[in-house]
């Protein structure tokens, strides 16, 4: 049996970032998207994914931050495995 690979999307949450997020699962990735630290509307948009029958994690991350990437990266892993593809979409 194969293991899944991990998706990340940077700024995942909408328009081509999203259309991209579900496209990857529909395709049979576990994916991940990162969304601006300051968005409040994050667990909102993950409700209507899963709604939708997309399961897909989000991670805050400023992408101009190499920490923040950093602590980002390491929440994922620790979640969902090695990232194996990544959309540099932000």
């Amino acid at each position: 049996m194969t293991q899944q690979r991990v998706v990340l999307v940077t700024g995942g949450m909408g328009g081509l970032g999203e259309t991209i997020s579900t496209k990857m699962v529909d395709a049979g990735y576990k994916v991940a998207v990162t969304y601006s630290p300051g968005n409040k509307t994050h667990g909102e948009w993950v409700t209507q994914m899963k709604d939708k029958g997309y399961d897909i994690v989000a991670v805050a991350c400023d992408v101009a931050d190499f920490d923040s990437c950093g602590k980002a990266v390491l929440e994922l892993q620790s979640s969902l495995g090695a990232i194996d593809v990544l959309v540099n979409n932000a």
